[in-house]
């Protein structure tokens, strides 16, 4: 047996985090393979299992060892520049931000992650309501929102951001209007405040999506299609398989291969029959509610996030979020995703730019940025906040009620 020096024992530990981190980038959590991080690292499986059991302990050491030193302290350091008015806030390591948006999405159906990707969130916003607090005690506060929530929307606007960009191209500049926009949401600035002049990003082309006949399918079809809404939802789109859509169904995987390319199909037809129209009518509700001529109401935005997240029993959310992670991987995915994202943020966009010439949105906030940060806030909500079960939509909602109207003063 070759004896390793203690020194090179953790250089080849960081090895094999650093690999590991590169691989939940790659391909997400449940596609990813200790094999393939091996590989990387250029040794044996055995060499990662004899230091770390099982996949979860490799984890569990990613975030204590390589992402709480750096993206934990960073993002504690940019709290406390925030809440104090700091202008000039600390960058966030995007890549590790990129591990921790991953590790949320698998946290969505894998239990055994909770204690330390929930953990690694709970301690952030610890330490982010304490600055806050600071920060409210100095009457610099808004104080009709709920404290925790101010914290957790934060963080959703990082994560979201992450997850919607694994399908659609972000604005190339929209981070300083959407911390000029958060500040206007939660402190005592007026709502009339300026934005920081930038130029305005190009607007987003509405693709053609892929043509699709309306026909009516049989049974089997409907019973797949409803059995794999429900199973993606809740495993996610690489944890389910097959065969548990097919006896979710009580039918045979045959009955899937006879009408789906495989999985990516299913998903396909699931995208199409239970996800494309809802996406693009809420979408367009979204922006029709930013920009009504009447005041925005909290129990208004409440029915349009219960709409967002759960509708008729099925989880919409998870769905959303399943589709995306798939369009990743599987290009027969990704041309259906892709085009039908990038019109309803396209055509969202084109609702706000008109609203901006009738005076009903303020002038000086770029459309793609506006609509980007409505739909960014919302998607990565919904993954920040499973780790704070207390955290309700009622408790959320100010929030966004509050952000839409700073979105429609008019700057002075």
């Amino acid at each position: 047996m070759v004896k390793v020096s203690r020194q090179r024992s953790a250089e080849l530990r960081i090895e094999i985090l650093d690999a590991t981190a590169a691989e939940l980038l790659r391909v997400g959590y449940d596609a990813m393979a200790l094999t393939a991080i091996a590989q990387t690292c250029g040794f044996a499986t055995s060499a990662i299992y004899n230091r770390f059991p099982t996949k979860e302990a490799l984890i569990e050491a990613l975030i204590v060892e390589r992402i709480e030193p750096e993206l934990g302290a960073q993002s504690d350091a940019e709290a406390i520049a925030f809440w104090s008015g700091s202008i000039d806030l600390p960058k966030l390591n995007i890549e590790q931000l990129g591990v921790l948006a991953e590790l949320l999405l698998a946290a969505r159906h894998t239990p055994s992650l909770h204690e330390s990707v929930y953990g690694f969130l709970r301690r952030r916003a610890n330490i982010a309501l304490v600055e806050r607090n600071k920060a409210a005690a100095r009457g610099e506060v808004l104080d009709s929102q709920e404290p925790l929530a101010q914290v957790l929307m934060r963080a959703s606007s990082w994560i979201g951001s992450y997850v919607l960009g694994l399908v659609s191209e972000p604005p190339k500049r929209y981070t300083k209007t959407v911390e000029e926009l958060m500040r206007l949401t939660m402190t005592n600035l007026p709502t009339s405040t300026p934005f920081t002049a930038e130029r305005p990003n190009k607007a987003r082309v509405a693709p053609n999506a892929p043509p699709y006949e309306n026909h009516e399918h049989d049974a089997i079809h409907e019973a797949l299609v409803n059995s794999a809404a429900v199973v993606f939802a809740e495993k996610g789109y690489h944890a389910a398989a097959v065969a548990d859509i097919a006896r979710r169904a009580r039918l045979t995987t045959g009955a899937i291969y006879n009408r789906f390319t495989g999985k990516a199909g299913l998903m396909n037809a699931v995208i199409v029959d239970k996800l494309s129209t809802g996406a693009q009518i809420v979408g367009f509700d979204v922006v029709q509610t930013l920009a009504a001529s009447q005041a925005i109401s909290d129990p208004a935005v409440y029915d349009l996030m219960v709409r967002l997240n759960d509708d008729s029993g099925l989880d919409n959310r998870g769905l959303r979020l399943a589709a995306r992670d798939a369009s990743r991987h599987e290009p027969e995915v990704a041309a259906v995703v892709r085009p039908l994202q990038d019109a309803t943020l396209a055509n969202m966009a084109n609702f706000v730019r008109n609203a901006q010439g009738e005076g009903l949105v303020r002038s000086d906030i770029d459309a793609e940025t506006a609509v980007w940060f409505l739909v960014a806030n919302l998607v990565g909500a919904g993954l920040v906040c499973a780790a704070f079960p207390e955290v309700s939509l009622e408790v959320v909602t100010t929030f966004y009620t509050t952000a839409m109207e700073a979105m429609r003063t008019q700057p002075v």
